[in-house]
């Protein structure tokens, strides 16, 4: 599958919720200053991507969302689908995460490579329902820090927010996760383009493949969804349950306004916000752009 190399755009997953507690969700999975995070010291060990644990190639569509875009069916539930994992992927009839079965093998498997490489992540959260996502929705009180009900990745179980434990944990995860499948949803900088505060941290499966292109050409899942849109499914929110799952843009424009360190803008005719505040930046006119964004101070 060809995918373009640029895109010009102007237009989560949230906090942790696992199933069994959600309010636990509401405290970051990584430290906010990237720049104190400790290396761990690398092991010489290393781990290779399985060979013979890779699901089917991607459908012709993918479930798209994003906070104007609900899921095809907006309480849409995996149901026997999920299977239970313990912290590290590993399947387990008590592991306090779901995740949707196609992903156990790759999602262990990552993990273990993690783990060889000198970085100790593990899962903080996975799968969750569309009531889970309502809950965390209102409990989380940083603006913008949890995607509504419907509209969140973590709703298909092939979502994952880890704990990571230092920077150069992080910077593992981009750059090995699309070995195993994995994709980061929410990078740095992309804000305007997702509609979400970056998170390092979540990542979602799409396959070896796509996972591979989408890195070759420097794309994120949402702008190939943007220059492909056949590419993606969504649901237009009316079967949604709940108001929550649906926010007017109101007075807001696309090219936003800051409250603070607040960011709004009204991305695709729903409202979107971010506290730049949450990761470092501040809120302000872009430079050279006539748009507000989260800038560097």
């Amino acid at each position: 599958m060809a995918i373009a190399t640029q895109i010009l755009l102007v237009a989560g997953c949230g906090p942790r919720a696992a199933r069994p507690n959600a309010a636990d969700e509401r405290n970051a999975p990584v430290a906010e200053d990237r720049a104190t995070g400790s290396a761990d010291a690398a092991a010489t060990t290393t781990v290779s991507p399985p060979s013979d644990a890779e699901p089917p190639p991607p459908r012709e569509s993918l479930p798209w969302v994003n906070p104007s875009r609900c899921l095809k069916t907006c309480t849409y539930d995996p149901g026997a689908s999920l299977v239970r994992v313990d912290k590290q992927g590993a399947l387990d009839p008590a592991g306090s995460h779901l995740v949707e079965r196609t992903i156990q093998e790759p999602l262990r498997a990552l993990v273990t490579a993690a783990h060889a490489a000198g970085h100790k992540i593990r899962i903080e959260s996975a799968y969750r329902s569309y009531d889970d996502q309502m809950r965390v929705f209102r409990q989380t009180k940083q603006i913008g820090r949890a995607a509504r009900p419907g509209h969140s990745e973590h709703q298909l179980g092939t979502a994952i927010d880890f704990r990571m434990p230092t920077t150069a944990a992080i910077d593992w995860l981009a750059e090995h996760a699309p070995e195993y499948g994995f994709v980061l949803s929410y990078p740095d900088g992309k804000q305007r383009i997702t509609g979400y505060r970056p998170e390092p941290w979540h990542v979602r499966f799409v396959g070896q493949q796509l996972a591979n292109e989408l890195r070759g050409s420097g794309m994120i899942l949402e702008e190939l969804f943007r220059t492909r849109a056949d590419l993606g499914e969504s649901g237009s929110c009316d079967d949604c349950p709940q108001p929550a799952s649906r926010s007017a843009c109101g007075k807001i424009d696309a090219a936003g306004t800051c409250d603070g360190n607040v960011l709004q803008w009204c991305y695709d005719d729903a409202l979107a916000s971010v506290d730049c505040g949450a990761f470092k930046q501040r809120c302000g006119r872009a430079r050279g752009a006539d748009v507000y964004d989260c800038l560097v101070k």
